[in-house]
């Protein structure tokens, strides 16, 4: 997405998670897929994985479509935005792995963004195992 042609946002917030050690039983993640999915959030960037993953420990997958064309899945960080009718805010989704290198550029990056786009408030979304008997 280009910033300079970006959309006027409405007070917007950022929720973002990342698979890893802090995203358990894919808790998090599965919790920003459904809210991807619910509000019909639209994809606006994603962020180039070739210089903060491992691919030897987060491969890539091999997907094949309706058609039977093989496709070939990088992990990636995605940005999504959700504009919610009626809402006072418009949000913005950050979903993707945590990763295996360059985090100070990996933060960096994530919030490039969300200042490009005006985030007035950010909210990670994690889940971590608890050692509670039933």
């Amino acid at each position: 997405m280009d910033f300079e042609n970006a959309p006027e946002l409405i007070n917007p917030v950022l929720l973002y998670s990342f698979e890893g050690w802090n995203d358990a039983g894919e808790a998090a993640s599965n919790a920003i897929d459904q809210l991807i999915e619910c509000w019909q959030a639209q994809e606006i960037r994603s962020i180039d994985p070739e210089l903060f993953y491992d691919f030897q420990v987060n491969r890539p997958h091999l997907s094949s479509g309706d058609d039977g064309k093989r496709e070939i899945l990088w992990p990636e960080t995605t940005v999504y935005l959700a504009r919610i009718p009626l809402a006072h805010r418009d949000v913005v989704l950050i979903r993707g792995i945590e990763p295996n290198v360059r985090w100070r550029t990996f933060t960096e990056e994530v919030v490039s963004i969300a200042q490009h786009l005006k985030v007035e408030l950010a909210i990670a979304v994690g889940a971590l195992l608890s050692d509670t008997p039933h």
